[in-house]
Order: structure tokens, then sequence, then C-alpha cells
């Protein structure tokens, strides 16, 4: 089974039909949906996998609809209620590149864990944005360790340059070691804020961490694998025609990644096909969603 702890929260999805137009209105259309990177990857391993999500929404009705939104995706959840549950505007422009404005309020209010919740989990995976508060900060490291402990491995994703530069280097990395992850995934401008120089060898932030392996996404170009300090791979990503949303696009990739490793065992080459496979998937729909998600949110329902 893969588990998820982490953030989810409502995302309202603003697509713009032309530039901002400053203090006035500007043509749009705006979709609103489950969202949390923690989450979006549950959501997109939830049919190729057995998934169980672990998070903390609001007493609210859009507590309850973003996780009978996980559920229809076929993801067990276990999640603790308390505060307002987060939510995310997400300003599309013409070219699908995002500005995001988080107020992730109960996202960061998860405590400690069960650790029933935790039995039978074989590969948990967490994010960044979980570490920038607590009591969420304590309670999924805590979970990474009690993962390890049962003989599992965890999954981290390094998820925004902000959250590394919020924690401050020292602190990200000192983090970082404790939840040991197995696999670490990184976008293009994270991988060089972790000094991941022009896709040559892992940086300082990532030396002490011994072989955990590395993937670092490159949008277009080809993802880089490394073990360590060793470069094993670099896997070619295949054109997309017609990008209109990068969102989830990342978290589609670790949910392909992870659903893979699970299913087929640890080949970096073919898991990171199936990541690409998955986050190709999701870049000419609202948000993070596929085109064939029966939702009144879909891109056909955008047209």
């Amino acid at each position: 089974m893969l588990g998820v702890i982490g953030d989810i929260v409502q995302d309202i999805v603003v697509w713009q039909k032309e530039p901002v137009r400053h203090a006035t209105d500007t043509a749009s259309d705006i979709f609103m949906q489950r969202g949390g990177s923690a989450s979006n990857v549950a959501a997109f391993a939830g049919s190729r996998v057995p998934t169980r999500f672990i998070g903390c929404v609001g007493e609210d009705l859009a507590g309850v609809a973003v996780t009978r939104a996980l559920e229809e995706r076929g993801v067990e959840t276990k999640m603790q209620v308390r505060g307002t549950t987060g939510m995310i505007v997400l300003q599309i422009d013409e070219a699908g590149e995002r500005n995001m404005f988080p107020s992730r309020a109960a996202s960061g209010m998860l405590e400690s864990v069960d650790p029933s919740w935790l039995d039978g989990i074989d590969l948990l995976h967490l994010t960044a944005y979980s570490l920038e508060v607590e009591p969420a900060r304590n309670s999924v490291v805590e979970a990474a360790r009690r993962v390890h402990d049962n003989g599992g491995r965890v999954s981290f994703d390094v998820s925004s340059v902000y959250t590394i530069e919020r924690l401050g280097d020292e602190e990200f990395v000192r983090l970082l070691k404790q939840i040991a992850p197995d696999f670490t995934s990184a976008n293009q401008d994270e991988s060089r804020r972790l000094g991941l120089a022009n896709g040559q060898q892992p940086g300082r932030l990532l030396a002490e961490l011994g072989d955990v392996m590395l993937l670092s996404r490159n949008g277009g170009e080809a993802t880089q694998v490394f073990v360590g300090p060793r470069h094993v791979a670099e896997v070619d990503v295949e054109p997309v025609e017609n990008i209109r949303d990068l969102t989830g696009a990342g978290d589609a990739f670790n949910a392909g990644f992870l659903a893979s490793v699970i299913n087929d065992g640890v080949d970096p080459v073919a898991n990171v096909q199936a990541a690409h496979a998955l986050s190709r998937r999701v870049l000419t729909s609202p948000g993070a969603t596929e085109p064939d998600w029966d939702s009144p949110n879909t891109a056909e329902g955008a047209s």
C-alpha cells in the first residue's frame, strides 16, 4: 500500500483568457476542486495502487467535499478534523504558468498520527509543505520514523523553493535527515536550490543524505536520476502539445513513479517513464485533474 500524509485543501483555479487588467475585470474561467500536493498524489495514485491518505481538514463543508473527492478516486482516507479547511487560489496565465496564493489552515494542524493508520503501508510519501508549521512538522517526521521502523520506505517531495528558504538551509537539511527518504523528487528550480549544478551532481544540501535516489524533474527536458552522488539515468520526456495548466504535473509524476515502484519494483528508467506518462495526462486539464475524471470541472466542462 502507498501511504500519503500531508496537505489537502480546496483549490480555486483561475484560467486567465487574457493578460491581467489592473484594477478592473479580467476575462477568465474559474474552477473549484480538491487540491493540495499530497492529496493530489493520492488522488492520481488511487486507481493505480491501493492508497491511503492521512491529513487534516476543517469542520466545514469544504472538508467534507475534499474528503469525498479523494474517496471517489478510490483512496482510503484517515482525516483529523479541526479548524478551517485550507484553500489555495491558483492564477494560471495563458501559457499555463502559475501564481499560487495559499492559506493552508487545517492542513498545518495535523497532530500525531495514530500508529494504526500506518499499518500496512509499504511506501510513505511526504511533501515539504508539511514542514512549514507545527504540529504537522513533528507529526510527519514521526510518521516517517514509524514506517522505517516497520520496514517500509519513504518518499519526499521538495515542493517549493519558498519552503526551503522559509525554513533555512540548516533546518531543512536537519528535518530531511530525520525523515531519511529513500526517494526525493524536485523540479528544476528546487533542484538548483538544492545545489544541483547543470544536471551534473547533487550539491551540499543533499550530500549528507547518503544513497537517497534523487529525481530531478526538468519540465520538457530529460529527468535526471541520481543515487547519492552517482548519476544513474537520464530519461527523456515526450513532448506535449496544447499545454494549458502545469498545476499537479509534479504530483502526477510522483504518483506515477511511486505506483510503478510498488507494482513493478525499483527500476529507475521504467519508474520514471511511468511517471512521465501520468504527468502528461494532466497538462490540458484545470488544476490537478486528468481529462477523463468524472467531474464538472474537467477540461471538457471548461471548453
